[in-house]
């Protein structure tokens, strides 16, 4: 299998594992362990800024500013220079961050070493100039957040689990799911949120209400959704489609995101792998190696950015590299037919 990162436009090194990747139009921006924010322009590759903040990394969005939520505090960066307008502390493990219009929205979880699990999160509300307007505790770690309407949707683990909605209020209510099981991750679209479980369900929620939905036994741990079809994966490698397939491609899936022509998928076994699979049945088209785990995939557009756990970070323009994976299978195919026949011609000279 030849290397992804070969076909990368540029590759980058953050310098430790990559955990927030995020682009904008001309930009991508990625946050390490260690606290390293950098940002490049993805036209040129070149480095339009880097600062360091006490790590790691948890979260990060982008508006006029750039918000990030690492170690204990909430910074809000400079989105053209990089300098670091203000930071508040917000105690605890920072966790999960969502921004509108005029408001941040941040989750900050305590862990309690003596029991090792999480025993308390706060919910806060800045303004964009990082004045507190508002907060609110519950039992919960949440492991996804995002607005929808006025209200803040929180997927949340032991020991209610589902869903908790935040209204403007600070009013807090708690809803289950089937089977009751704790969410470990989520993702948004433009139509609806799809929520991953670790007894393997999916639970979807639009306008419309919610949908229940068993792909396997084992735990969710990537989702990719584009328009009305989606794709799970879980701790056990197998992948699931909303078009009806299902698919063991290794020991875990990483992450997933959804092209025009093929859905990636990162995967861990033996080797690290990065599948491309055709859409409508899931078939293999592509494979590719890498040294270390791919942790993370943002897509925007045509724009493509992969991120690993050693802290390299990877662009691809996907029209153009595509194109360029269909005629290098083009080129392989003929040169293995000639080979066939050139073995074929020496076969009959004997």
């Amino acid at each position: 299998m030849r290397p992804i990162e070969d076909l990368a436009s540029f590759v980058r090194d953050l310098g430790s594992e990559c955990t927030t990747l995020n682009m904008g139009h001309n930009y991508l921006v990625a946050g390490s362990k260690t606290g390293r924010i950098t940002l490049w322009n993805t036209n040129t590759g070149q480095e339009g800024w880097t600062v360091e903040v006490e790590g790691p990394i948890s979260d990060l969005e982008i508006d006029k500013e750039i918000y990030v939520t690492a170690s204990a505090e909430l910074h809000a960066i400079n989105k053209e220079n990089g300098i670091l307008e203000w930071s508040v502390d917000i105690e605890g493990s920072s966790d999960l961050i969502e921004i509108d219009e005029n408001k941040i929205f941040v989750t900050s979880s305590l862990y309690e070493i003596e029991v090792q699990d999480y025993t308390e999160t706060t919910f806060f509300t800045f303004d964009k100039n990082g004045q507190l307007l508002g907060s609110v505790n519950f039992e919960e770690k949440p492991w996804f957040m995002k607005k929808q309407n006025q209200k803040i949707i929180l997927g949340i683990g032991r020991p209610r689990c589902g869903i908790l909605t935040i209204d403007d209020e600070y009013n807090i209510s708690h809803s289950g799911t089937d089977g009751n099981s704790p969410v470990n991750m989520g993702i948004k679209t433009d139509k609806r949120f799809l929520l991953g479980h670790s007894d393997g369900t999916i639970t979807e929620i639009n306008d419309n209400g919610r949908k229940y939905i068993q792909c396997g036994n084992d735990s969710i741990t990537a989702i990719s959704s584009k328009d009305i079809s989606w794709q799970a994966g879980d701790k056990n490698g197998n992948l699931f489609s909303s078009d009806g397939w299902s698919k063991k491609l290794g020991d875990r899936i990483n992450c997933i995101v959804e092209t025009k022509h093929h859905i990636w998928v990162s995967v861990t076994s033996k080797n690290n792998v990065l599948y491309l699979l055709d859409k409508g049945s899931g078939s293999i088209k592509h494979q590719f190696s890498h040294d270390y785990k791919i942790q993370l995939m943002k897509l925007l557009d045509n724009n493509l950015a992969i991120s690993d756990e050693e802290g390299k970070v990877m662009f691809f323009d996907t029209k153009t590299l595509e194109k360029r994976i269909g005629s290098e299978s083009v080129i392989s195919e003929d040169l293995e037919r000639r080979n066939l026949l050139k073995k074929r011609l020496r076969a009959l000279r004997e």
